[in-house]
């Protein structure tokens, strides 16, 4: 079958529509689950250890921690901040049972070069499955009680 001009506008025309309704339900799905309402909760925290030394080798920091995303909870990033206030060191924990709560089991190295004395969490970062993103700040979790602390002992003084 040969094809003439108009049946070629004609299949250009029909694709191109296509196209753009394909595209108009995709982002149109992506956007029904980007909501800045979204509900994000954190549970709680627990540390294995209240104080490591580091002073001879690095040393690891366990954790349980639960909390909670509305549209599916996938990863949870925390922060710990030195004393002085110069060293920010970070850990992430995924939800791998894809759930809206999750019980997660982390660890974080501190390093031999790690500065002595106490360290707090600074920040928590929550992810959901579409990448929105909830940051519980250092007011909020001093408000909510969730002042965890680690004592490290290394060789490494405060300046």
């Amino acid at each position: 079958m040969k094809m003439n001009s108009h049946h070629i506008k004609y299949w250009l025309i029909k694709s191109t529509l296509l196209s753009m309704l394909l595209a108009y339900s995709f982002f149109s799905f992506s956007e029904e689950h980007t909501n800045s309402n979204e509900k994000f909760d954190l549970h709680s925290i627990n540390f294995v250890q209240k104080s490591i030394d580091v002073s001879k080798s690095d040393e690891s920091l366990y954790f349980s921690l639960k909390a909670y995303s509305e549209l599916g909870l996938n990863t949870v990033t925390m922060f710990f901040e030195s004393p002085s206030g110069e060293e920010i060191i970070q850990t992430s924990c995924t939800n791998k049972k894809k759930t809206t709560v999750g019980l997660l089991l982390g660890r974080i190295l501190f390093k031999k070069k790690s500065e002595s004395g106490v360290w707090k969490i600074n920040k928590i970062v929550i992810e959901d499955f579409y990448g929105n993103l909830k940051t519980f700040n250092k007011a909020f979790l001093i408000e909510n009680k969730i002042t965890h602390s680690l004592q490290i002992k290394s060789n490494k003084l405060r300046r």
